[in-house]
């Protein structure tokens, strides 16, 4: 497992007080090539998207699926009703086995849902092998297997937070990777809202050894002098982003039974190029 670095370089400074910030080799979103998902992984591009990932029918009976199932909801101000597991939420005082555990019993739930529409997760890890030659495929270790495909129901929107495993998760082995994406499939968008903003400023907290900072409800320094990029969800698309750089969806306006409902998970990529997905 990698071992976390705990000191950093102190930040360069702008004329107004600002920490420098680093700048995307272009600030438009990109199609899913090999290139641009080396280029994703390597923070060097704002975003890949992927239109038509499922047809109309599809987003319709999966959001349907998901809207007839029973929801759980995240303890935060803004209401997140979900179905899955985050591996998040087991950093903390809680054997490994507690995930590895409940991660292969959720998984009925997410599948029941796809049953009903189509396999979201296994046609993202193909689209993915296409452009990725040195594997892809959920996360595992010793302990088991990792969770990967957490449904989302959402239309309140998202704080700034940031993901980035080697600091999230130090004593799982994802800890490893050396990149961190986040990929959605939004099977219904909002009337009005729901943007996602990313902001160019790589997640790097001070911290002491065995210490695990919060990385959810940012203050918004973390991201002053920042490049921006922000995006819209389309139904029917997969967005793609690098998730070490801090991110926030905004609340947005939903048509009567009609809101904002997405499954995604993140990517890591190892030290030997495979990518593993998890939640």
């Amino acid at each position: 497992m990698a071992t976390l670095a705990t000191h950093h370089p102190a930040p360069l400074y702008t004329e107004a007080g600002l920490p420098t910030r680093p700048r995307w080799r272009s600030a438009a979103e990109a199609p899913l090539t090999a290139d641009s998902l080396r280029a994703l992984l390597d923070d060097e591009i704002p975003a890949i998207r992927i239109p038509g990932f499922a047809s109309p029918a599809e987003c319709a009976a999966f959001a349907q699926a998901v809207s007839d199932a029973d929801l759980s909801y995240y303890s935060v101000k803004r209401r997140i009703g979900y179905i899955g597991l985050a591996q998040y939420e087991y950093r903390w005082d809680r054997p490994k086995s507690d995930y590895f555990r409940d991660a292969a019993l959720v998984e009925a739930r997410r599948d029941a849902v796809q049953a009903r529409a189509f396999d979201a997760v296994g046609r993202l890890i193909d689209r993915l092998a296409a452009v990725s030659p040195a594997g892809v495929g959920i996360a595992e270790e010793a302990g088991g297997r990792y969770y990967a495909g957490i449904i989302r129901h959402a239309s309140e929107g998202v704080d700034l937070h940031a993901d980035w495993a080697p600091v999230n998760s130090p004593a799982y082995d994802i800890a490893a990777i050396d990149a961190q994406l986040g990929w959605n499939f939004y099977a219904q968008e909002l009337v009005e809202g729901g943007e996602t903003t990313i902001h160019h400023a790589p997640w790097t907290p001070a911290h002491a050894p065995g210490e695990i900072p919060q990385s959810y409800g940012l203050p918004p320094e973390t991201v002053a002098g920042a490049e921006r990029f922000t995006f819209r969800a389309v139904a029917g698309d997969v967005v793609i982003f690098n998730t070490r750089n801090p991110h926030e969806i905004a609340g947005g306006r939903a048509a009567p039974g009609h809101d904002r409902i997405s499954i995604g998970s993140f990517i890591g990529r190892l030290p030997t190029g495979r990518l593993v997905l998890w939640s």
